[in-house]
């Protein structure tokens, strides 16, 4: 793509740029937002320290450059960009402009590490500009970072310090090589960010691989901006500079190779199967017959509304019209859940997570164009696989609402928060649809299904389920740390995992009981005989986006994981047994029902079936009641073998049974029909609770 680096100067934004080079994109012009009649600007959004100096930059690298004055100041300070005339945000939404007109530009560099407000704003102008942000360095290991930008060749001076331990009579002037050593310890005594993400300390490059001419600070004064006796404030003064010829002209690429695919290295290739025959009991195609063989009444089912806001709306479909076209239906689809909505006074906005089951995958694009089209710029979470819905059903919608405007206590409020990276990175998927990475509400995170995308190119991990595994894990568990501080996957209090082959559920269950391992063990968790991790849910579906072979989808939160309750049971029923787990969060305010029936028989008699029925609620009733909480159960979702003669006719009568044992907290019920499960089983009735 043809890029436009955002350039301040700084260390991070030349970085960056060598990154998209490194990627195979081409710079093709720099820009700089600079302050009007000062040295340096009190801006949220950008460095201006050294602006004194980016002139250079152009004749360094043969670029052009476009500048821009900034004329705003930060009025939306608010973790949610809205267009605000008079912002400085809107001075950066012009020169893009120009820039765009001038260049042709594709995409933007932007040298973001971990300021979520930088981040959400440059994706805010870029979104409105048709553009690409590509910001490589977002959420990378600092310490690492740091020492892969000294070893690539990037010379970088400090021109500004403002932290305990850094004096600008000393450590101003003083390139990041000769820096890192004393950077390190002062991360380690004082918790420095060793980037200086946290404004510790501001940069100024003067060489670097991409540029053809040095830039050389031949006179400079230091400027106190605040003498504090414990982190004195200064920056330097560019008074005279000049670029030079080097010896040798460096095109080189960053030093090392891609993190994303160093980290993909890392993971271990599974075995091979000796014998490479496919297996074609559990290959499917896209255009093959799937379809579950009987069909169930589609209907909207809705769960009462619990004490902290919380309602599931389930059972939406596109059935009511006649069209066989996926656009039709999804239209058709989302006038039903408006109408809903209406009747509940709920809105779009209250959306939070979407489970979407399409009866082709091919249908994914198409229906994105629609989908979009109802949602603002941080759409709810999702989860999108194929499943073998009755014949002419091409979707279902299954959404979980939150009602923001309901107090959780006396005196406080909910706090929402969209993670929803739109820029290309080392770090883990941008969303490839209309969703952001997660939701969170308070201390409850709904996060989106994550498959095996390396991150940079968004392109499908060219291994196998194995490597599929790790990466889709590895993504999920980067989303839980962006969106909230600490949290990893022993926080998961419900978790599903869609795989195409049932060959690879065991590799798949392996890899989960690994990476559960590997993060007890990092953060020190000691819950060996007092809690069991959540049950990993594991069904087989026609396919999945992109094609993948794993997509994992999880609700987490942030709790004590050692300090959780949890129950196992198992109850003996005709046809086989019925299995039970449960999980209960610390705080006592959520947790997770599961309940597989395995089945020894297929050939069950009539009076038998009913009796399972009631087998299946009834010790779904009881697991509720031995959660010891003020839970309610707000969705049933029920994953059924859409071929199996006894899980069709279970499921046939498990909804009516549900909503007359429960009365007035009966949960939504979502009927998903799926090709198998594990071992035995032909039925997973998998529940969240909250109160």
């Amino acid at each position: 793509m043809k890029v436009v680096a955002l350039i301040s100067g700084g260390k991070d934004s030349c970085y960056n740029m060598m990154q998209c080079v490194a990627a195979g994109h081409q710079i093709v012009a720099l820009a700089n937002l600079r302050p009007a009649h000062t040295d340096e600007l009190d801006s949220y959004m950008y460095q201006t320290v050294g602006h004194q100096a980016i002139e250079l930059y152009a004749d360094a690298m043969d670029l052009p450059l476009y500048r821009h004055t900034i004329q705003g100041s930060s009025l939306d300070t608010s973790r949610n960009y809205n267009e605000t005339e008079g912002d400085e945000v809107e001075d950066l939404y012009q020169l893009l402009h120009l820039v765009k007109e001038k260049e042709g530009i594709e995409a933007v560099s932007a040298g973001a590490i971990l300021s979520d407000y930088q981040r959400v704003r440059v994706e805010n102008v870029c979104l409105r500009l048709d553009l690409q942000p590509l910001a490589y360095l977002w959420h990378r290991e600092q310490e690492s970072l740091l020492s892969e930008m000294i070893s690539s060749n990037l010379h970088a001076i400090l021109i500004k310090v403002a932290a305990f331990g850094l004096d600008p009579e000393k450590h101003l002037g003083k390139s990041l090589a000769d820096m890192e050593s004393y950077l390190k310890q002062l991360s380690q005594k004082y918790g420095v960010h060793i980037c200086g993400e946290g404004g510790e300390y501001e940069t100024f490059t003067l060489d670097c691989p991409l540029f053809r001419k040095k830039i050389v600070i031949d006179a400079a004064e230091t400027v106190i901006h605040s003498a504090d006796a414990f982190a004195p404030v200064g920056y330097l003064r560019f008074t005279k500079m000049h670029t030079e010829n080097k010896d040798v002209v460096a095109r080189a690429l960053p030093h090392g190779s891609c993190p994303c695919q160093s980290a993909i290295d890392k993971m271990t290739e599974e075995v091979e199967y000796a014998d490479q025959v496919e297996d074609n009991q559990h290959k499917f195609t896209s255009n093959c017959d799937l379809s579950c063989q009987w069909g169930h009444n589609i209907r909207p089912s809705c769960s009462s509304r619990s004490s902290r806001g919380y309602q599931w709306i389930c059972g939406i479909s596109g059935l009511q019209c006649q069209e066989p076209k996926i656009e039709n239906q999804t239209m058709a689809a989302f006038t039903q859940l408006q109408n809903e909505l209406d009747s509940r006074a709920w809105k779009m906005k209250n959306i939070i997570l979407v489970h979407l089951y399409v009866r082709n995958m091919e249908d994914f694009a198409l229906l994105n164009v629609v989908y979009k089209k109802h949602f603002d710029i941080n759409p709810p979470a999702r989860v999108c696989v194929q499943a073998p819905l009755p014949s002419g059903q091409l979707l279902q919608m299954d959404c979980l609402l939150h009602d923001w405007s309901k107090p959780p206590e006396e005196g406080c409020f909910h706090q929402k928060e969209a993670l929803h990276v739109q820029s290309l990175s080392h770090w883990a998927p941008a969303n490839i649809g209309p969703y952001s990475q997660a939701l969170r509400v308070d201390e409850l995170l709904f996060c989106a299904g994550q498959i095996a995308l390396v991150p940079c190119t968004l392109q499908l991990v060219k291994a196998g389920t194995y490597t599929q595994a790790r990466l889709s894990f590895s993504h999920m568990k980067k989303v839980l740390e962006a969106a909230i501080s600490s949290l990893t996957l022993a926080h998961v209090v419900q978790a599903h995992c869609y795989t195409t082959r049932h060959k690879d559920i065991g590799v798949i269950r392996a890899v989960w009981d690994c990476v559960l391992k590997a993060t007890e063990e990092e953060k020190d968790f000691m819950w060996e005989s007092e809690i069991k991790p959540v049950p990993l849910l594991i069904v087989v579906v026609p396919a999945l986006p992109k094609d993948a072979a794993v997509e994992l989808h999880v609700t987490a939160i942030k709790d004590e994981p050692a300090r959780r309750t949890s129950c196992h049971m198992t109850t003996k029923v005709a046809c086989g047994s019925l299995v039970c787990h449960h999980v209960l969060s610390a705080d006592g305010h959520s947790g997770s029902l599961s309940l597989s029936l395995d089945a020894s028989s297929d050939d069950l008699e009539v009076a038998d079936v009913k009796c399972v029925t009631e087998e299946v609620v009834a010790s779904f009733l009881k697991a509720i009641k031995m959660t010891d909480a003020e839970l309610v159960p707000l969705c049933a979702r029920v994953f059924y073998k859409c071929n199996h003669s006894v899980a069709q006719q279970i499921v046939q009568g498990l909804e009516e049974s549900l909503e007359k044992s429960l009365a007035e907290s009966s949960p939504s019920v979502a009927l998903v029909p799926v090709l198998d499960l594990t071992d035995s089983k032909i039925l997973h009735l998998s529940c969240w609770l909250s109160s």
